[in-house]
């Protein structure tokens, strides 16, 4: 289905043969498998994976599988393609030069916007898959909760490591490198978590399951000790932004006016959040739609994020998020781990 419906693109813009190594993002999607060496050449009419010997060989209807042997692109010499399809988005120097030298006399042509396009809308299928990964990221959070007045986790990366391997263990991957952070380091929106000892204060979570290739993203803030009722007040307000946000989301609404109204509700402190409100989401954490983009809007069956944050430098950050979509006659929040300010009874020693 999908495979064929971007054949139809490569013919519909002239085409002759997409290009893609294995660790583009495409390729998954396409073959719904990852691979350590080779690549995907797609025509209108055919599609050839030339795969290292050392991977395994996937059955995949319309896929013709061929060992990528010393030699193996010597088929194409004498070929008569004039214009080449790129991922210019996952494009290195090296794979540019080894197409050129495979197809000297073909033009090469970004093709990134068409395959953004093509993975936008997401099936039944992989609305599932999505699902899945994000109750996963869900229950770990869960679980989390109830590990940590243990006192076993002492630092991030305990936390860090304690999420995945809750992940891990469901048969989930990690969908991009987790997030924990303490203290001043959860005024750095993407902060490497890190050895820092867990203190008394906010502790901020970034995460993500993922499951078949899908992926899952969200934010959750807990509170280790007595919270004070100016942290209270921030993580409240921070709360009713992201809702006000949630609320608003319907078919046809501009991301933009989203983000705007999430800044809106948090008032002066809307100048300590400096990121967009989300982003799209599927077998790429970060994909489109981009608030960024004046003319993305809400749209059935695409997957993205509500995430605003307020960062104060030097003091802490806190951030709350979740994965959502539209279904045609409203908004499912994907992640329903619990939201309400959560304490963890924590000592100062």
């Amino acid at each position: 289905m999908k495979l064929r419906q971007f054949q139809h693109l490569l013919a519909k813009n002239k085409i002759d043969l997409a290009f893609f190594s294995h660790d583009d993002p495409a390729v998954y999607y396409f073959i719904g498998s990852e691979f350590t060496g080779g690549y995907l050449l797609i025509t209108p009419h055919q599609a050839i994976l030339f795969l290292s010997p050392l991977d395994h060989k996937p059955k995949k209807q319309g896929v013709i599988v061929r060992n990528l042997a010393p030699g193996w692109s010597a088929k194409y010499a004498n070929s008569t393609f004039q214009s080449i399809g790129i991922n210019k988005a996952n494009l290195t120097v090296e794979l540019l030069d080894r197409i050129k030298k495979i197809f000297p006399r073909a033009k090469v042509k970004d093709i990134s916007s068409s395959l953004e396009q093509l993975r936008l809308k997401k099936t039944k299928t992989e609305l599932v898959l999505m699902v899945k990964a994000c109750a996963l990221t869900s229950a770990a959070f869960q679980a989390l909760i109830k590990e940590l007045p243990q006192k076993r986790l002492k630092t991030e990366q305990d936390v860090a490591l304690f999420l995945e391997a809750f992940i891990r263990q469901r048969r989930g991957t990690i969908a991009f490198p987790t997030i924990v952070a303490v203290g001043k380091n959860s005024a750095i929106p993407h902060h490497l978590t890190s050895t820092t000892r867990l203190r008394c204060g906010f502790l901020q979570l970034d995460f993500g399951a993922r499951i078949n290739g899908y992926c899952a993203d969200m934010s959750r803030v807990l509170f280790l000790g007595k919270p004070t009722t100016e942290e209270k007040r921030l993580y409240h307000l921070l709360a009713d932004a992201q809702q006000a946000a949630l609320d608003t989301v319907k078919s046809g609404i501009s991301l933009k006016e989203l983000d705007h109204i999430a800044r809106m509700k948090l008032g002066k402190y809307a100048s300590y959040f400096n990121h967009a409100l989300g982003h799209g989401i599927g077998i790429e954490v970060h994909e489109q739609p981009a608030f960024s983009d004046s003319h993305a809007v809400v749209m059935k069956d695409v997957p993205f994020t509500i995430e605003p944050g307020i960062y104060l430098p030097g003091k802490f950050g806190i951030r709350i998020e979740d994965t959502l979509v539209w279904n045609g006659k409203k908004r499912e929040i994907l992640t329903k781990a619990p939201k309400n300010f959560i304490t963890i009874p924590f000592s100062r020693a």
